[in-house]
């Protein structure tokens, strides 16, 4: 399995970039999605029709190529994370528990931290 070198700072990086690409609110998801693929074929059709400039273009391509390398890094980690788990899991853990869901990933973290002290 391919494990991370520090899984603490790779559980935090995943709790950051959830947030993002996953928003709470579906308001935030629809702009997400607006973001990502909307705009960018809109600017595009504007572009070859003629009625789009290329500042206009540069700027959607630009917003859009980072929103999806954000995504392209969440679902790297998300994979990762569920390494961590199916690892923790294999060693007999969680050896922790935490009541928020949304920090689970510092559990699977700590299991690799304590699986590298065995």
């Amino acid at each position: 399995m391919d494990l991370p070198e520090d899984p603490f700072k790779t559980a935090e990086r995943f709790i950051q970039i959830r947030d993002k690409c996953l928003p709470p609110t579906w308001t935030a998801q629809l702009q997400r999605i607006n973001d990502m693929i909307v705009m960018p074929l809109i600017t595009l059709c504007l572009f070859l029709l003629g009625s789009g400039d290329l500042i206009m273009l540069g700027s959607t391509a630009m917003a859009a190529y980072k929103v999806w390398l954000e995504w392209i890094e969440y679902t790297e980690l998300l994979f990762v994370v569920q390494r961590m788990r199916l690892r923790a899991v294999q060693l007999g853990g969680p050896f922790i528990v935490t009541n928020d869901p949304k920090y689970m990933a510092y559990v699977w973290a700590d299991a690799m931290v304590r699986s590298h002290t065995r």
